[in-house]
């Protein structure tokens, strides 16, 4: 779906707003034309409402931004919303400052949402200025539109926090078998969502990801010890040291014996 792009330098203009709360379970959304767009934020029930392009089913503390165009209702609503009609010109100059917001999506505080709506209706009803209830009506897009980006940024927190957390205990535990469905149980999540959130922001497959810092343990353990390839092998979890050996060699080019010459091994006294 489109985003509607506001002009933060050109304001809106303000038509008119309300609250409107259905009068029977019966109600439906009446059919007409939109000559500006409307925003409506559903504050209780489930709104059934279309345009041209699609139908749409507006839930408690969720809105919809409809445009110019026609508009009905396609089944019985029992709601309640707030709506507000709005222009949104540009002024079409070189860097216009502007703000993007989903034509719908939900939203994180109804009580905001409710004060800068009762702020508007207030100075309506207190100044009847246009530039004042244009001033209020940009504030009420604004607090949508930040909402919006609040709970971006929180998900993105959230996913940065995870996969610094998988990586962390993958960096941790490199000395033994991980494997995709053991990460995945240990923090509490579906391995195809694991690894599907992995490769998203890391552009890697977790197993890869894996596969990575078990050669990378390798190496060390290569370089820095005495111990055998097949004990390596075992204790990462391959089967034989003759498949650790192909794996190795798929990635880094030589086999384990070939790294262990090929560096100066540190010799340590057995007990």
């Amino acid at each position: 779906m489109e985003n509607i792009i506001i002009s933060t330098a050109a304001q809106v203009s303000y038509k008119y707003n309300g609250l409107f709360e259905s009068s029977s379970p019966d109600w439906i959304h009446m059919s007409r034309t939109l000559k500006e767009y409307q925003l409506i934020i559903v504050t209780e029930g489930t709104l059934h409402i279309a345009d041209s392009e699609k139908d749409y089913t507006v839930n408690q503390n969720e809105y919809l931004i409809m445009k110019p165009g026609h508009q009905y209702g396609t089944a019985p609503s029992l709601c309640s919303f707030y709506w507000l009609h709005f222009e949104c010109p540009m002024l079409h100059i070189k860097d216009e400052a502007s703000i993007t917001l989903p034509r719908c999506g939900s939203l994180s505080s109804m009580n905001r949402i409710t004060a800068v709506f009762s702020q508007l209706n207030d100075v309506n009803f207190t100044y009847r200025d246009k530039r004042t209830n244009n001033f209020y009506a940009m504030n009420i897009l604004l607090e949508l539109y930040n909402q919006i980006q609040e709970s971006l940024l929180s998900q993105h927190s959230f996913k940065d926090y995870l996969l610094q957390n998988v990586k962390n205990y993958i960096k941790w535990n490199q000395a033994y078998h991980l494997t995709v469905a053991g990460l995945a149980n240990y923090f509490g999540y579906h391995p195809k969502y694991l690894s599907s959130l992995f490769h998203k922001e890391t552009g890697m497959t977790l197993k890869q990801y894996l596969i990575n810092e078990t050669m990378e343990y390798a190496k060390v353990e290569l370089y820095n010890t005495n111990r055998s390839i097949l004990s390596i092998a075992l204790s990462l979890g391959f089967c034989d040291g003759h498949a650790f050996s192909y794996a190795f060699k798929h990635h880094t080019g030589m086999t384990p014996t070939q790294y262990r010459n090929s560096h100066h091994p540190i010799f340590r006294n057995s007990d």
